[in-house]
C-alpha cells in the first residue's frame, strides 16, 4: 500500500478574494431546494466545476422538490408535536417548470432550534444556485427571528454556488462550507474556489470573519507566469479546533485539470489561512495519483481531525477512507501506520459521507455505501473507537438485499449509540431510513422495526433521501433532506 504527499508540487498562497457579494434574504413564504434524486455525488466522477444546484427542470420529467424534515421520538415513532404531525416542509422557490432545493446538512444549537444548510434558485429569471442558512425552532417552526423570515441567503454575483455542510461553532456562530466556481482571468477558465459563510446568532453576516462574513478562498493559484492557470480546491465540510480556528475539508488540484486529491486546511477564527499548517498550509492525500475525496470532517475532543471520504489505491477500485491529523496538520501514525485507513467493503466503488463522534470523545462513526458490479448499493458504516479501547467495526448493512440503499449522515445519542440516515428504494419509492446501532455493530431492535424507521413523505417519488440527521436534547431524532413535492 503506498502513499506519498505530493510535496514536490508547487503550491501557491492562497488568495482572500473580495467578490461583489450580495447577500439577499429570501422571499417571505416559499422556498426552493435541489437534493441528490437518490444517488448523492458518488466517488467516481471528478468534479467539473459546476455545483449541482439550482438548475430548473424542465419538460415531462421536471422535478419539485422541497427541503423536508421529520422528528422521531426516541423509539423511533413519528413525534407529531413537531412541525405539522411530525414534519416540516418549506418551498423557498416557486418557479415554473419546476425547481429543486436542496438540503445537504443539518446542524443543531444549544437551544435545541435547527439548523438546515442548502441550495435555493436564485432570484427572478436567474438560474444559478444561492447558499441558503435556515433555522427553526426546536418543534420544526420556521425561525422568523433568523435572518429574512427565517433564512439568509448568500448569492456571490449570480454564480451557482455548491453548498455543504455547516455547523454552529463554539461561541453559537453559524458556519456554512461549500464552494463556487469562479472565473480566473485566465481566458475563460472557470475554477472552484472554497467558499465559507459565517452568521451571528440572528442570522446576519459576522464581519469579524473574511469580507462582510465570506472568505472566498483559492488556494492553489497560477504556478507562474509561464503557466497562469490555476488549480481548484473545494470545502465540503468544516469544523473549529478548541482555540476557535477552523479546519476544511474536501478536494483540489494545484493544476487546472487532471486527477484530485484529498485536501484539508486550516483557517484562523478571522477567516485568514494557515499556510504554517500542515505541509504548506495543505494536508494532502493522494495513494497513486488517481482521485481521493474528502467529504466530511469531525475535529475530535483532542484536536486530532477526523476525514472521511473516498480514495483510489488501485487503478478501478474506489475505497472508503478515513484520513487522521493531528491539530498542526500531521499525519496521526497512532491512528495508522500512514496516518489513514481504507475500507473495502467489496464493490468497485465505496464512499464515506456522513461522520459523527460520540460526546464522551470515545468512539467516531462513517457512514456511506458502496456500489457496481451489477448490484444493487449497500449502505455501509465504521464505528471506530478514537478515546479509549474498544473494538472497531466496519461493514456492509444493507437495508434491503434487493434495491438500492445508501447512508448520508450518522450521529450519536447521549448513550453513545449510532444512527445512520439515508435511503431506501422500495419498488421504485425512495423512502427516507434512519438506523439504530450499538458501538459494536449491531441493530438496536429497541428503535423502530427492527431497528430501522422509514419514513415516506410523498409516495412513488425518488427525490427523498436524509442528507443531515441530529439528536436534541432528551433523545429526539430530527432528520432533514429533500422531498418531492
Amino acid at each position: 500500500m503506498s502513499s506519498r504527499m505530493e510535496q514536490g508540487r508547487s503550491f501557491a498562497g492562497v488568495a482572500v478574494l473580495t467578490l461583489a457579494l450580495a447577500f439577499m434574504g429570501s422571499a417571505c413564504g416559499d422556498d426552493d431546494p435541489k437534493e441528490p434524486q437518490g444517488t448523492p455525488d458518488s466517488g467516481s466522477n471528478p468534479d467539473a466545476g459546476q455545483p449541482d444546484a439550482g438548475q430548473p427542470d424542465s419538460g415531462p420529467a421536471a422535478v419539485d422538490s422541497d427541503v423536508a424534515l421529520a422528528r422521531f421520538t426516541e423509539n423511533g415513532t413519528l413525534d407529531t408535536t413537531f412541525g405539522a404531525g411530525g414534519t416540516a416542509r418549506v418551498d423557498l422557490t416557486t418557479v415554473s417548470g419546476g425547481t429543486r432545493d436542496s438540503s445537504y446538512g443539518l446542524a443543531v444549537d444549544g437551544n435545541n432550534r435547527l439548523v438546515v444548510f442548502g441550495n435555493r434558485r436564485g432570484d427572478g429569471d436567474r438560474v444559478d444556485a444561492d447558499r441558503f442558512v435556515m433555522r427553526f425552532t426546536a418543534d420544526g417552526a420556521r425561525d422568523t427571528a433568523f435572518a429574512t423570515e427565517g433564512v439568509h441567503t448568500l448569492n456571490i454575483s449570480n454564480l451557482s454556488d455548491g453548498a455543504r455542510h455547516g455547523i454552529v461553532d463554539r461561541s453559537g456562530r453559524i458556519v456554512a462550507s461549500g464552494y463556487t466556481s469562479q472565473p480566473t482571468g485566465v481566458g475563460a477558465q472557470a475554477a472552484n474556489r472554497i467558499v465559507l459563510l459565517r452568521l451571528d446568532d440572528t442570522g446576519k453576516p459576522d464581519n469579524t470573519f473574511g469580507w462582510k462574513g465570506v472568505v472566498n478562498s483559492a488556494p492553489f493559484l497560477g504556478q507562474s507566469a509561464a503557466n497562469p492557470e490555476w488549480g481548484m480546491a473545494e470545502a465540503y465540510a468544516v469544523d473549529q479546533f478548541s482555540d476557535g480556528s477552523y479546519v476544511t475539508t474536501g478536494y483540489g488540484r494545484s493544476a487546472a485539470s487532471g486527477t484530485v486529491d484529498v485536501v484539508n486546511f486550516r483557517f484562523t477564527a478571522a477567516g485568514v489561512r494557515d499556510e504554517n499548517w500542515g505541509t504548506g498550509g495543505v494536508a494532502l492525500l493522494d495513494l497513486i495519483g488517481d482521485q481521493d475525496r474528502g467529504r466530511n470532517l469531525i475535529v475530535l475532543n483532542d484536536d486530532r481531525v477526523f476525514t472521511v471520504g473516498s480514495v483510489t489505491p488501485s487503478a478501478g477500485k474506489v475505497a472508503a477512507m478515513v484520513f487522521m491529523l493531528d491539530k498542526n496538520g500531521a499525519r496521526d501514525t497512532t491512528f495508522a501506520a500512514e496516518g489513514y485507513k481504507f475500507y473495502d467493503f467489496e464493490r468497485p466503488e465505496q464512499a464515506f459521507f456522513g461522520v459523527a463522534k460520540s460526546k464522551d470523545g470515545k468512539w467516531a462513526a462513517a457512514a456511506g455505501y458502496r456500489t457496481g458490479a451489477s448490484q444493487d448499493d449497500d449502505s455501509v458504516l465504521a464505528i471506530i473507537p478514537v478515546g479509549g479501547t474498544g473494538t472497531e467495526f466496519a461493514k456492509a448493512v444493507p437495508i434491503s438485499e434487493t434495491e438500492n440503499d445508501r447512508f448520508t449522515s450518522v450521529a450519536f445519542d447521549e448513550s453513545n449509540r449510532v444512527y445512520a440516515a439515508g435511503y431506501v428504494t422500495e419498488g421504485g419509492d425512495n423512502r427516507m431510513v434512519i438506523a439504530r446501532y450499538n458501538t459494536d455493530g449491531t441493530l438496536d431492535t429497541t428503535f423502530g422495526a427492527g431497528g430501522i424507521v422509514k419514513h415516506n413523505f410523498v409516495v412513488g417519488k425518488v427525490e427523498e433521501a436524509v442528507r443531515g440527521i441530529v439528536i436534541q436534547t432528551g433523545g429526539k431524532v430530527v432528520v432533514a433532506g429533500t422531498a418531492d413535492k
